[in-house]
C-alpha cells in the first residue's frame, strides 16, 4: 500500500523514540501497521509477551514488502545484531523440509504464505521448540532467517502493531510543539503517520495550556482524521501560512482558516487539500481509496505495488519454491504441477503423491509391480516376456531342458514328470521309486489303487506324476527312469498321468528299506571283523606252541644203536 499526495508521497516514517517504560525503540509505520525495534535481552517467549502486552505480536515477514520494511527498520536503527521475529516451531511439531516455512508458524496466525528467507536449512527436529531471528546477511543491506533454541536470549526483538488506518501529522497554525503517544505505548515528538487511536498533545507558545487531538475514524469516505481537526495554535496567516496547505484566509473578528485551490476540497484535518474526487478518474492500476492528504492505491492478491505507488506488479511466487515438484507462475497466482506417475496432494495441492497404477484393473496381464512414478509388468513363474510382444506373457516349455529322468509333459506355467506303472514319484519330483509290496498294502484292499487327491500346481513348480498299477503283482527295484515291461511280452500300457499323492504307507517305504539296507550292511561288516579277529588269535596261539627251547651240547651228537658181539663156533672171543 502507499499514500499518494500531489506530488505523490509515500508515508513511511522511521523515528527514534523512547517508550513510556524508558526503553529505546525505533518505529516504522506504513499502510495500516507499525513495526518497532526494541532493545531488550529476552528469550522468544518473553519478547512475544512484551509485544502482546502492548497489543501486537512479534513481527512477521510473510511477504517481500513486509521483509523490506523490517530491513529498513534495522538499517535506520543501525542495528548489527540479530532480533527475534514472530516465527516459531512448537514442541511436538516436526520440521517439514518441503514447505516454504519448513513447518514453522507465525505468532500472529493466518496463512503461512509462500515467502521465505532462510539463511540455512533449520535443524530437523520433532522434540524441541525452535524460534527464528532476523540476522544481517551478505551482501550488506540484506537480512535472512536463522533458527535457534527459543530460550536463548537475544539483544533485540521486532514487534508489529496493526491498526484500522493512519492519520497524517497534526497541523499547527502557530508556533508550538506536538508530542504523539501511540496506542502501543511509544511517545514521539514527530510522526509522519500516526496510527488510529494516537493521542496528540500540542503545546502552543504563549498559550494557556496544552491542546489535545485524537486520531479517529473512519470518517465518511473511509479516511481517518484528527479530532478536533485543527489547525491548533491559531495565529496569523503570516506565520507558516497559518498551517494551511494551499491558502490561509483571515476575516475580521475570526480566527484564520484554510482554503483550497479550485478543483480541490479541504481535507478532514481542515488544513490539507484533496482533489475533489482523488479516485476519479482512477489513478491506480488496482484499487483506489481516498485518504487524508491524497489517495491510496492497492493491488489484488498475487500482485505487489510498484515503487511508483500506482502500478501493480505480478509476484512470482515460484521463486520461493512452494511446490514439491514443479511450479508454474500465473498472473496473480501460481500452479503446482506433478511429474508423470504422481498426483497432487496436501494443502493447496502443493505436494505430490505416487500414483499406484497397479490399482487400476487390467494394467498388466499377470503381475504388476508399482515403483515411484511408474510401474512394471512381470510374469508368474513358468512364463516369460517375448521381445516385441509388449507385456504379454508366454508359457515356457520346461521339458526342453530335460528336467525329468523319463517322460516329461509341459503344462501352462509348469511341467510334470511321468512315472511307469509300479513306481511312485520322488519327493523332489525328479525321479521315480518303486511302489510298496502287496504285503505292505492296507488290509482288505490288496488290489486297490492307492487313493489320489493331488491337485495340479499352477505356479510353474516341478510336477511329477506317477503311473500306478491297479493289481497286486510284485514290483521290481529297477532304475526309476527305466519303464518296466511286463513278463510274457505283453505290450506295456500307455503312460497315464495321474496327479495323485501316495498314501502315508507308501511314503514311509523308502526310509524303511533304506534302514534295512543299512542294518544288514552293519551286521555283515561286524561278522567279517569278528571272523578276522578269531583267525588272528588262532595264528598267534599256534606260533607260540611251535617255539623251541634253547639247544645243549648233546644236541650235536647222534645215538648209534648197540650191535651184538660176534663169537666163534667153539671158541671164545679173544
Amino acid at each position: 500500500m502507499a499514500i499518494a499526495r500531489l506530488p505523490l508521497l509515500l508515508v513511511v516514517v522511521v523515528v527514534a523514540v523512547r517508550g513510556s517504560g524508558g526503553e529505546d525503540a525505533e518505529v516504522v509505520c506504513a499502510g495500516t501497521a507499525c513495526y518497532s525495534l526494541h532493545r531488550a535481552k529476552l528469550g522468544w517467549n518473553g519478547a512475544q509477551e512484551s509485544c502482546r502486552h502492548n497489543g501486537g505480536n512479534l513481527a512477521p515477514a510473510g511477504s517481500p514488502a513486509e521483509a523490506e520494511r523490517l530491513r529498513e527498520l534495522l538499517a535506520a536503527a543501525g542495528w548489527p545484531g540479530p532480533a527475534w521475529i514472530g516465527l516459531s516451531l512448537s514442541r511436538g511439531r516436526c520440521v517439514l523440509p518441503q514447505e516454504p516455512l519448513r513447518g514453522f508458524a507465525w505468532a500472529a496466525g493466518g496463512e503461512p504464505g509462500n515467502y521465505s528467507a532462510w539463511l540455512s536449512a533449520p535443524a530437523v527436529t520433532c522434540l524441541s521448540s525452535r524460534c527464528v531471528s532476523l540476522r544481517p546477511a551478505e551482501p550488506p543491506g540484506t537480512a535472512g532467517w536463522a533458527d535457534g533454541p527459543c530460550r536463548t536470549p537475544l539483544p533485540a526483538f521486532l514487534c508489529k502493531f496493526s491498526f484500522r488506518g493512519m492519520c497524517g501529522p497534526l497541523p499547527l497554525a502557530g508556533p508550538g510543539r506536538v508530542s504523539y503517544t501511540t496506542p502501543f505505548g511509544v511517545r514521539s515528538p514527530r510522526l509522519a503517520a500516526a496510527p488510529f487511536g494516537t493521542l496528540a498533545e500540542a503545546v502552543c507558545e504563549g498559550g494557556e495550556g496544552p491542546a489535545f487531538a485524537l486520531c479517529k475514524g473512519p470518517l465518511e469516505g473511509g479516511g481517518f482524521a484528527w479530532h478536533p481537526p485543527g489547525p491548533l495554535c491559531p495565529a496569523a496567516c503570516a506565520h507558516r501560512n497559518g498551517g494551511c496547505q494551499h491558502r490561509c484566509l483571515e476575516a475580521p473578528g475570526e480566527p484564520p482558516r484554510c482554503a483550497c485551490h479550485p478543483g480541490y476540497v479541504l481535507a478532514p484535518d481542515m488544513a490539507s487539500c484533496l482533489p475533489e474526487d482523488a479516485c476519479r478518474p482512477n489513478p491506480c492500476q488496482g484499487t483506489c481509496r481516498t485518504r487524508p492528504g491524497g489517495f491510496e492505491c492497492g493491488c489484488e492478491a498475487g500482485y505487489a505495488l510498484a515503487p511508483d505507488g500506482r502500478r501493480c506488479l505480478d509476484v512470482d511466487e515460484c521463486l520461493a519454491g512452494p511446490c514439491q515438484h514443479e511450479c508454474r507462475n500465473t498472473a496473480g497466482s501460481f500452479v503446482c504441477l506433478c511429474r508423470p506417475g504422481y498426483r497432487p496432494a496436501g494443502p493447496g495441492d502443493r505436494h505430490c503423491r505416487d500414483e499406484d497404477e497397479c490399482a487400476r484393473p487390467g494394467v498388466c496381464p499377470q503381475l504388476c509391480l508399482n515403483v515411484p512414478g511408474s510401474f512394471h509388468c512381470a510374469c508368474r513363474p513358468g512364463y516369460q516376456h517375448q521381445p516385441g510382444s509388449g507385456d504379454a506373457c508366454l508359457d515356457v516349455d520346461e521339458c526342453l531342458r530335460n528336467p525329468c529322468p523319463g517322460p516329461c509333459r509341459n503344462l501352462p506355467g509348469g511341467f510334470e514328470c511321468l512315472c511307469p506303472p509300479g513306481f511312485l514319484p520322488e519327493e523332489d519330483g525328479r525321479g521315480c521309486r518303486a511302489a510298496p509290496t502287496a504285503g505292505e498294502e492296507p488290509a482288505g484292499a490288496p488290489d486297490s489303487t492307492p487313493p489320489s487327491t493331488g491337485i495340479p500346481r499352477t505356479t510353474g513348480a516341478l510336477r511329477t506324476t506317477a503311473l500306478l498299477r491297479t493289481t497286486g503283482a510284485p514290483w521290481t527295484t529297477g532304475p526309476p527312469q527305466t519303464l518296466g515291461i511286463p513278463v510274457g511280452g505283453a505290450t506295456p500300457p500307455a503312460p497315464t498321468a495321474v496327479r495323485s499323492a501316495p498314501g502315508p504307507e507308501h511314503s514311509a517305504d523308502g526310509p524303511r528299506l533304506l534302514l534295512y539296507y543299512i542294518l544288514g550292511s552293519l551286521v555283515a561288516i561286524l561278522l567279517v571283523l569278528a571272523f578276522a579277529l578269531v583267525l588272528l588269535a588262532c595264528r598267534r596261539r599256534a606260533a607260540k606252541r611251535e617255539k623251541r627251547t634253547a639247544k645243549s651240547a648233546a644236541d650235536n651228537y647222534c645215538w648209534v644203536p648197540e650191535q651184538p658181539e660176534s663169537r666163534g663156533a667153539g671158541g671164545e672171543r679173544r
